[in-house]
């Protein structure tokens, strides 16, 4: 069931409507009152219109009055009834809020990576025997001869067969003793042993102390143990 809405009336229309009212009653009592207090006289048959006598007055201008003021008070009240239009309120619009840019996050250290090392493919072992470099080939000479002694001797007995080879034959490789035959650096004898060193054992003085230091190793161990023996007989 529907409840009645009564429209809201504002104070200041109903203390105008009841101020109307109250005038429209003070004009109407006092209008009313003198016609109700002094009776009509009779006026007589013969007599006419008398001046000065007081005629009932009419009620149509207070009536006319009062309706005035009750279309004023309805249409007062029908404007105040009338709900006038209200234009609606714009709720504010709330501002976004610009969160605070983050920063991009810093980026990671990455490790290289170790790019894997070729494994090397093991080394085949060759089972043949290991190839011997040709030592470099002396020349015929004495120097040659005195170059081999060094690379086969310590100092010490190289200076033992120095002293040796001098009182023989001074390094001379083409020394010869008449009498005994003997020839060469070491003085073989005869000097046709030598040609087990090689067939150049005439001209060659490396090939001469290739023999005499075999000799020499055969016989007496090192040179200065056949430089020893040479002291004390005068040969070896």
């Amino acid at each position: 069931m529907s409840r009645l809405k009564i429209p809201d009336v504002s104070w200041r229309a109903c203390r105008l409507t009841a101020a109307l009212l109250l005038a429209a009653l003070m004009a109407a009592t006092i209008l009313v009152k003198p016609a109700a207090a002094e009776p009509a006289a009779k006026p007589g048959p013969s007599d006419g219109p008398t001046i000065g006598a007081h005629q009932p007055m009419s009620l149509k201008p207070l009536s006319l009055f009062l309706d005035l003021q009750h279309k004023a008070v309805l249409d007062a009240l029908k404007q105040q009834a009338t709900p006038r239009p209200t234009t609606p309120k714009r709720t504010a619009v709330p501002q976004r809020t610009t969160a605070p840019s983050k920063a991009p996050p810093a980026p990671r250290a990455t490790t290289p990576q170790r790019k894997a090392t070729p494994q090397r493919p093991a080394k085949q072992v060759s089972r043949q025997a290991p190839v011997r470099r040709a030592a470099p080939r002396l020349a015929a000479t004495v120097s040659g001869a005195k170059t081999h002694v060094r690379s086969k001797l310590s100092t010490a007995q190289y200076q033992c067969l120095d002293s040796l080879i001098r009182r023989e034959s001074g390094w001379n490789h083409r020394a010869a003793n008449p009498s005994s035959g003997a020839y060469g650096l070491m003085q073989a004898l005869p000097g046709s042993k030598m040609a087990s060193a090689g067939s150049d054992w005439r001209t060659n003085p490396v090939t001469q102390i290739k023999w005499g230091l075999k000799y020499i190793k055969q016989r007496y161990g090192t040179p200065c143990g056949a430089w020893n023996f040479w002291q004390k007989n005068g040969w070896y």
